[in-house]
């Protein structure tokens, strides 16, 4: 999962997207700038102040958003360990659902509707501060971040609930479509469908905007229009993978010619083969028959090259403790989101202790391409 961990909250770990530290630097010059020329009598270090202070009260308040949906997806029955927080939340992904429409529904709401209380709790603390006559320094500060990380969240809250992919709105869709026709596979239809019409409607109000002399604006309608269409067009590719995994086996997906290296060796006999693919994109790590874990590009790449003739596999390897295992007569769909969730390159499949196979990213799009072209279909 992309993003930087900045920490781990109810055993959630949190990345944020390297794109914030642009969000925050416009938001802060934004609000800093619009501050001056309102108010050109106040100091300049104080507009500043308050345009920083509202952007990362803004991305406190977003990555409470998509905590919001962590925690609600996890109380449904979902394998949360991570959330990736980008400028709008964490965009729902739509190969990843709930159990049931109503999970479906309560994670899909659940960003929305904190981002809605933390907008209208600040935006009524910022009146109240006003409504009391609080004249200070400190307390006008606090009433003008307040209004303004209230009105961010409240623009968030709207803006995520808009039914298309990859918003909030869209899983929302597909929760009824879902409810209403017993089927997860149409109420995802259903999201695409709508995510098309509302990505058209706001290209042809881009269009009108342009035409009526606010071209900037009606250009970002526009191209929001376009990502929104775009992106719900996603939708059908995942259907189309969704009925290629359909009635496969684990077994049926994974690699079973393994390569197994012993947990003495050092990385510089085997990760340059890893690496460029010679080797797999994954090692299990045994002792005779025994699992002790697994070894893979990203653990490599986190040791300088320098140091590989001097770093063991089991300095660095997964240990198989903490490594999710599937069985040979799993779904590839259970498999494919194990895959997911654990974001690792691939995973052992054990037959009681001993190992069958591995099943991989590459392995499965192998698999996916073969079934692709039996049915004549393209990816």
């Amino acid at each position: 999962m992309s993003g930087l961990p900045v920490a781990r909250l109810f055993g959630i770990e949190i990345r944020l997207a390297l794109s914030w530290v642009f969000v925050i630097a416009i938001v802060t010059v934004t609000i800093g700038g619009q501050l001056r020329a309102i108010q050109p009598e106040a100091p300049e270090l104080l507009a500043w102040v308050i345009g920083g202070m509202a952007s990362l009260g803004f991305l406190v308040a977003t990555v409470a958003h998509e905590l919001a949906h962590a925690l609600v997806a996890r109380r449904v029955g979902m394998d949360v360990p991570v959330i990736s927080v980008h400028f709008i939340g964490g965009p729902a992904v739509v190969d990843v659902r709930a159990p049931t429409p109503r999970g479906e529904a309560a994670v899909a709401l659940a960003g929305p509707l904190v981002s809605l209380a933390i907008g209208g709790g600040a935006v009524l603390i910022a009146f109240a501060v006003a409504a009391f006559g609080l004249n200070s320094v400190v307390a006008e500060l606090i009433a003008d971040v307040a209004f303004l990380v209230g009105s961010l969240c409240l623009v968030l809250a709207a803006v995520s609930i808009i039914p298309a992919y990859p918003l909030d709105g869209g899983r929302l869709v597909r929760a009824i479509a879902w409810a209403r026709t017993g089927s997860d596979r149409r109420g995802a239809k259903a999201a695409g469908t709508v995510g098309r019409g509302i990505g058209w409607i706001l290209i042809g109000s881009g269009l009108a905007v342009i035409l009526v002399g606010e071209a900037g604006n009606g250009v970002m309608i526009a191209l929001i229009g376009w990502f929104l269409g775009a992106s719900s067009r996603s939708v059908d590719r995942w259907l189309l993978l969704d009925a290629l995994v359909s009635g496969v086996r684990v077994d049926e997906a994974m690699e079973p010619e393994l390569d197994t290296i012993g947990p003495q060796l050092t990385l510089d006999t085997f990760g340059s083969q890893v690496l460029d693919g010679t080797l797999g994109p994954v090692l299990p790590v045994v002792r005779g028959d025994v699992l002790l874990g697994m070894i893979g590009s990203g653990q490599l790449r986190s040791v300088p090259q320098r140091d590989w003739p001097s770093t063991r596999t089991a300095d660095v390897m997964i240990d198989a403790a903490e490594l999710p295992s599937l069985r040979p007569d799993e779904t590839l769909a259970d498999g494919l989101e194990r895959l997911r969730t654990s974001q690792l390159e691939g995973l052992p499949v054990l037959d009681g202790t001993k190992i069958r196979g591995m099943l991989t990213r590459r392995s499965i799009a192998v698999t996916l391409r073969a079934r692709a072209d039996l049915r004549g279909v393209s990816l």
